[in-house]
């Protein structure tokens, strides 16, 4: 059985980080992940109206956001779609501030494997379906 595509919105400035999330998903082996890429928020927000997208990984450090308020920011705009924060920081009370605030998951960019790594974005993804079913 194929599995579905997944549309992912990474909404990241940073090129290296970028390339590393790339190079999770290929790592992972799964030919069925589109990642499509915004440098500011305020593109990753223009994108998610035009609908399509499964999940958005975002980093809090944004040129026209920083910190939780990016999240805050970019919740409304994702109608349903699971959001993951991406960052640098290791900070265990941001994650926790983000998860409350929201976001699904919380995963410092760096500690990143491909099984944790996808496993986070079943789980976002399901925990979602999850949801739109009991709202039934």
């Amino acid at each position: 059985m194929k599995e579905s595509q997944i549309t992912i919105l990474l909404v990241e400035d940073n090129m290296g980080d970028v390339h590393l999330i790339n190079e999770l998903i290929h790592d992972t082996g799964a030919s069925n992940i589109k990642v499509e890429q915004a440098f500011r928020l305020s593109t990753g927000i223009q994108r998610l109206d035009k609908g399509g997208i499964d999940l958005v990984l975002l980093d809090l450090g944004l040129p026209d956001s920083m910190g939780l308020d990016t999240l805050k920011r970019i919740l409304p705009e994702t109608k349903g779609v699971p959001v993951i924060v991406l960052t640098g920081l290791e900070d265990e009370e941001i994650g926790i501030k983000a998860v409350q605030a929201g976001a699904q998951d919380y995963l410092v960019k760096y500690q990143l494997d491909p099984v944790l790594f996808m496993r986070s974005i079943r789980f976002a993804i399901e925990r979602k379906r999850v949801n739109e079913i009991k709202q039934l």
